[in-house]
């Protein structure tokens, strides 16, 4: 197994072979749209990509698990916002791809899979490791391309093929996604060698290189701010509203820039969750998934801008919103239906930012402003409240994975990132966060959510940014089930992975089932305790693993981490000991939160 560094590879030697030639052709055309980055899992039908791969003047990563390859590039595309390849042989391995290309798919990411196929004079004649490789994906892309690799091709095909991809992956009007690229390879592999044809295949490539196929890069649409009569409608003066960012899709900083700046205008609570870098202290509700466990006051309007609320708690209080003949209005910039929970009453698709921008030009009468204030200072200071309950409460029990969580999310800046697995770990940091004036970017794999391919997609996300520190936070099971990634996947130099260890699905325990399945159905079923500790194999790999006792232990090692480390610490516990503890502040917030309500 070979993991290339992230430099890119300079091109030596005229790859000999036809195939190889056309391949070499499709991706310096490729890279000259603006693709750079390449995850490579080898394989017999896609040799001559590999070959090609290898003087290619592209950033290489090799990984031989073609899932934990296609969620690194997740990872990769995600930090980075540019497209990423990923290739692979036929044949079952290209079926490894359909997890992290669901999660590409839903997330709006710009994935290429370009996967290699036997040729279709060899399809249903029972070929080995030939199936259907473009009906397997054709549920999750954009768009397939089926190209078979043939002396036919010339290079203006290729760039012809590249120009398609590049704009598939752009993706309008539906916003980024991945695209397939199924390649039939004829036997030999590397393609004929003829003299003459490799001298004329060694003339068209140069001009392909020096630029006589002169292509431009795709621009996607610019969408346009929503119609000022509909935008005056939705944040009209006078009435109550939560605006909501959720997530970094849609929350540049400029957008969240304007969206404080609008609430702010309109007297509206602005409340964000842990992916949006925004924590401040006197203009923003960060514990909403807390404070809707209480009698929270319904407003008037609610605007979505993003994802929606992981907690059931805001879930429901959106319901009464439009059950009490208000509005839940999703804003987006994507062409995608927000309304996991059937309750939204209007969604639009437009540029936010401008949108939000055109509202600020709008003029408030003061006695307007000032009738919905006041619910704004209160839910601010309810806030404050429930944050200072949660800091107290991490201050009293630091070995808790509360305390590890909230810890660690203060402990990074605005340069660096965390990311989550879409379990109890983002849930940890949405509800129990502090207040940050430099907030990390948090990150996680939030388009098909679950534990698949995690590790991966950290490792892929750290990889686009090596020069700053990235971290990982994750649960016992997650670790386990994406381990083998570490084995593969190229390494940060700057990193840090903290492993809750609590034996089992912890979040099994908090959904509403729970109470009502016998204790043995739960723990092997559902819970599915490991045989193994997550520190015991990662050492067995080689790993120096740090088993912190509390989050106190935490500053140093973030420090290390930053400092040009990549390490590993694991906080063991039990599932009763953390199930037990959010028990334990959540009842604390309902008496809180019971008290404030009855004593305003």
């Amino acid at each position: 197994m070979k993991s290339s560094a992230s430099a890119p590879h300079p091109p030596t030697s005229e790859p000999s072979g036809s195939n190889v030639r056309l391949f070499a052709i499709l991706l310096d055309q490729l890279n000259r749209l603006g693709l750079h980055q390449v995850v490579l899992a080898p394989g017999s039908r896609s040799t001559p990509m590999a070959v090609a791969l290898a003087t290619a003047p592209l950033s290489v990563s090799v990984c031989l698990d073609e899932r934990a390859a296609a969620f690194f590039a997740c990872g990769l595309a995600r930090r980075s916002g540019e497209p990423v390849m990923v290739v692979t042989t036929s044949g079952t391995a290209s079926l490894e791809l359909l997890p992290a290309l669901a999660e590409a798919s839903l997330s709006g990411l710009p994935l290429l899979l370009v996967t290699a196929d036997r040729p279709t004079r060899l399809k249903g004649v029972s070929a080995p490791q030939t199936l259907d490789q473009l009906q397997a994906m054709a549920s999750f892309v954009r768009a397939t391309i089926s190209l078979e690799f043939v002396s036919s091709l010339t290079p203006r095909d290729l760039a012809s093929v590249a120009l398609q991809l590049v704009t598939e992956l752009g993706g309008a009007p539906n916003g980024p996604g991945p695209v397939h690229l199924n390649v039939g390879i004829e036997e030999p592999l590397l393609g004929q060698v003829v003299e003459d044809e490799q001298r004329q295949a060694t003339v068209l490539q140069e001009g392909a290189r020096r630029g006589d196929i002169a292509l431009h890069r795709p621009l996607a649409p610019r969408l346009a701010a929503l119609d000022p009569r509909v935008a005056k409608e939705i944040f009209r003066s006078g009435r109550s509203g939560w605006l909501l960012l959720g997530g970094v899709s849609d929350s540049t900083h400029a957008t969240i820039a304007a969206a404080e700046a609008v609430t702010d205008q309109l007297g509206w609570t602005l409340a964000v969750d842990a992916r949006t870098p925004l924590a401040r202290r006197d203009t923003t509700v960060i514990h909403l998934d807390l404070l809707t466990r209480g009698s929270t006051p319904t407003p008037e309007v609610v605007v979505v801008i993003g994802d929606f609320p992981l907690a059931r708690s805001t879930m429901s209080a959106l319901r009464r919103v439009v059950e009490a003949g208000g509005d839940v209005v999703t804003l987006g910039d994507r062409f995608v239906v927000r309304d996991p929970g059937r309750f939204v009453t209007a969604g639009y698709v437009a540029d936010v930012e401008s949108t939000l921008q055109s509202v600020l030009t709008e003029s408030l009468a003061p006695m307007e402003r000032s009738l919905v204030v006041s619910e704004r200072v209160q839910l601010l200071a309810l806030d404050q409240s429930i944050d200072r309950s949660v800091q107290n409460f991490a201050q009293d029990h630091p070995a808790t994975e509360i305390a590890l969580a909230r810890a660690l999310y203060g402990l990074l800046g605005g340069d660096e990132a965390l990311f989550s697995s879409a379990s109890m770990p983002i849930r940890y940091l949405d509800q129990f966060r502090g207040y940050h004036s430099d907030p990390p970017l948090v990150a996680m794999n939030r388009g098909a959510n679950g534990i698949d391919g995690v590790l991966s997609s950290y490792l892929g996300f750290a990889h686009a940014r090596p020069q700053r520190l990235t971290a990982l936070l994750v649960g016992d099971l997650a670790t386990l089930y994406d381990v083998s990634a570490l084995i593969h996947l190229p390494l940060p130099s700057r990193g840090l992975i903290v492993v809750l260890d609590n034996q089992g699905g912890l979040i099994f325990d908090q959904v509403p089932p729970a109470a009502n399945i016998a204790a043995d159905v739960q723990t092997e079923f559902f819970v599915t305790p490991p045989r193994v500790r997550p520190a015991s194999v990662l050492e067995g790999m080689g790993f120096e693993v740090t088993r912190i006792a509390d989050a106190v232990a935490l500053a140093a090692l973030v420090q290390r981490a930053r400092n040009g480390e990549f390490l590993v610490a694991v906080l063991e516990g039990t599932r009763a000991a953390s199930h037990e503890a959010l028990g334990s502040l959540y009842a604390q917030i309902d008496h809180q939160l019971a008290k404030e309500q009855r004593n305003p």
